[in-house]
């Protein structure tokens, strides 16, 4: 695939999204150009920035004039454009039904439920109660070991997909303080290692920010 104008990622790697394109991308060889956005300084508010997005959120993928600011809209259009994703993003429509299925129902289970408890116990943001938050994410995965994890390796079959990125990169956010979300779940566990370690060295590379941030505190 030719690419006449190098793609350019808008990410702050403390944005589970953003860390998951990039190592999408980085695992389908596609060459990009980062530009990061450090949120916490509040450089999404820029001028430059909300042109991009009046909502000034991460991540932005700009190909010239077009422009997205989806990460599953990423996954997507990469994968109709660059060969390279048909590991992670099989081309074979039932497969990647499958993993579109785990895409759609992260929305309001791996990703909102793990961010709300990293949002209160590790950011201090009032926007609920710890511990509904923690109950919350222990029944999360049950239904993620139920649905996924009951006869496979990996959250589609027995292959890494784009669809264990964006899971892993969900449920590491919670961990950032200590805390062992996965105490109950040993299949779960052994999934986020596996996964973890099928998609080295890129796992670690996208989360070198994250892991930087926990030395800190």
């Amino acid at each position: 695939f030719d690419i006449k104008m190098v793609l350019k990622v808008f990410l702050d790697y403390m944005s589970q999204p953003c860390r998951a394109i990039d190592m999408f991308m980085n695992m389908s060889n596609i060459p990009f150009k980062v530009k990061q956005i450090a949120l916490r300084r509040g450089e999404h508010k820029q001028e430059s920035f909300l042109k991009l997005h009046p909502l000034g959120q991460v991540p932005v993928l700009q190909d010239g004039d077009f422009v997205l600011t989806e990460s599953i809209a990423m996954v997507r259009y990469l994968s109709s454009i660059h060969t390279g994703t048909r590991t992670l993003y099989p081309t074979d429509v039932k497969q990647r039904a499958k993993i579109d299925e785990y895409l759609e129902w992260q929305h309001l289970q791996t990703r909102f439920i793990s961010a709300s408890l990293f949002q209160i116990e590790d950011l201090k943001l009032r926007v609920g109660n710890l511990k509904r938050a923690v109950e919350a994410v222990d029944d999360m995965l049950s239904k993620f070991e139920m649905m996924f994890l009951k006869d496979n390796d990996f959250v589609v079959g027995n292959t890494l997909t784009v669809a264990d990125l964006f899971a892993l990169c969900e449920l590491i956010q919670p961990t950032r303080i200590g805390r062992d979300i996965f105490v109950g779940h040993p299949r779960a566990r052994a999934w986020f290692e596996r996964a973890k370690a099928a998609s080295q060295p890129y796992f670690d590379s996208a989360h070198a920010v994250f892991h930087a941030s926990q030395k800190k505190m």
